[in-house]
């Protein structure tokens, strides 16, 4: 099939997945199409991932596009032209197909929009897509996309990537650039990546930094002990375990135990709050305060909860953040931590839009294990396990700045962990 071919199909098909995109550049996708399949033909790919369609988050800049952030109050101009990301990735050659559904401001992590409707989840009906890169996960999951582009500033890459059993990887903040994306919190906020093969994620990670490096594969893996798997549900620990099983008779060194700074982040948030309520609250205060009904409630709830966090408690978080990391990368000593992404399986869109009280609980839930990473400026990216199944998912997390050796990782884990 030529590339126009599947541009055309897509578009005939956008009725079925209007849920999952929200904007689509339908002329320009079908001449970089016609242009890519040229290439193919003169056989001059500009780069490995040539012709590859790549779906991007709407809070991403895509020129002629808005980048609405999944809002409906939100309405800005057209984007004049495509955050850098975009362009250096349309620049390899790679087919921007459209921009993909999110909840409003990326404020969730359970992939719900009121106003745009919900993408499904590819792999079962009826449950949470996992957010706040909702869209950008199914496309890649029902293979409407090859790639995509997310933002993660809790886990909102790898959070969707665990729902609908493809990969999701969030790099260092600062690896990628950030020019042109509207942001929630920005100490955490960084662009990430999705797709079903972790080498998709490398050969994109080396577009968007040069880096072409092959990294280094690291041994030491770093396990939790039965103590730290107490707020996992049971068929997650037991997904986890099995997990472990197959990997013991691989290349790798196993160790068991509890990471501090890892488990701290917790009764941090507890004690002063989260670092990305109170920054989101201070970016979008003037939002919350018009109480304007285009506002999704459960956005505004979470929104307005932040606001009793003060300044005294962000700089404490902020504080006790930098001497966290180097804990964090002291504790790894060169290794590498991997655990259930998910403490329990997504639950149901039913369950979580009936009661702002279960959403509340559910979407606090689901971030609970990636937001620590991400605290912790943590490169981490998730796994499926197993044949694709809603919360299968492991994550391999290193110290900040090892993304590459972590995506060699990734790399050989994969298969093993595929086989489960």
């Amino acid at each position: 099939m030529t590339l126009k071919q599947r541009a055309c199909d897509f578009l005939a098909a956008l009725d079925e997945h209007q849920n999952t995109f929200t904007d689509v550049p339908r002329d320009r996708l079908l001449a970089d199409a016609c242009a890519a399949d040229a290439r193919r033909e003169n056989g001059t790919p500009i780069s490995p991932l040539d012709g590859q369609f790549l779906a991007v988050k709407a809070n991403i800049d895509v020129q002629e596009l808005r980048s609405h952030t999944g809002s409906r109050l939100y309405r800005p101009d057209p984007a004049q032209s495509d955050a850098p990301i975009v362009a250096r990735l349309r620049a390899a050659g790679l087919i921007v197909i459209g921009h993909t559904n999110m909840p409003e401001f990326a404020f969730s992590g359970l992939g719900i929009n009121p106003h745009f409707g919900t993408p499904p989840n590819a792999l079962k009906q009826g449950v949470v897509p996992g957010g706040s890169s909702s869209g950008s996960a199914t496309a890649v999951a029902l293979g409407l996309a090859d790639l995509a582009l997310g933002t993660d500033t809790s886990g909102s890459v790898r959070i969707p990537a665990a729902c609908q059993g493809i990969i999701g990887f969030r790099p260092s903040i600062g690896r990628y650039e950030d020019v042109g994306i509207f942001p929630l919190a920005p100490s955490l906020d960084t662009p990430g990546s999705l797709a079903r093969r972790v080498e998709q994620i490398q050969l994109l990670d080396s577009l968007l930094t040069g880096d072409r490096g092959p990294g280094e594969c690291c041994k030491r893996i770093i396990c939790l002990d039965e103590k730290s798997l107490v707020d996992f549900a049971p068929d997650l620990r037991t997904m986890y375990r099995k997990a472990l099983e197959q990997l013991a008779a691989s290349e790798f060194d196993f160790e068991f135990r509890t990471i501090q700074s890892f488990a701290r982040v917790t009764d941090l948030f507890h004690t002063y709050g989260t670092l990305v309520g109170a920054e989101a609250y201070r970016l979008l205060e003037n939002v919350v305060q018009t109480d304007h009904p285009a506002l999704d409630p459960r956005v505004r709830d979470r929104l307005s909860h932040s606001a009793t966090i003060s300044d005294e408690n962000i700089r404490t978080l902020l504080a006790a953040r930098r001497m966290m990391i180097e804990e964090f990368e002291a504790e790894l000593k060169g290794g590498m931590l991997l655990y259930p992404t998910l403490p329990s399986p997504p639950p149901s869109i039913q369950d979580v839009t009936s009661d702002p009280a279960t959403f509340a609980r559910e979407n606090a839930h689901i971030l609970s294990v990636s937001m620590k990473a991400a605290f912790l400026n943590a490169p981490t990216i998730s796994l499926p396990v197993g044949e694709r199944t809603p919360g299968y998912s492991l994550s391999l997390t290193s110290s900040a700045g090892a993304d590459r050796d972590l995506l060699s990782t990734a790399v050989r884990l994969e298969p093993i962990l595929k086989a489960v």
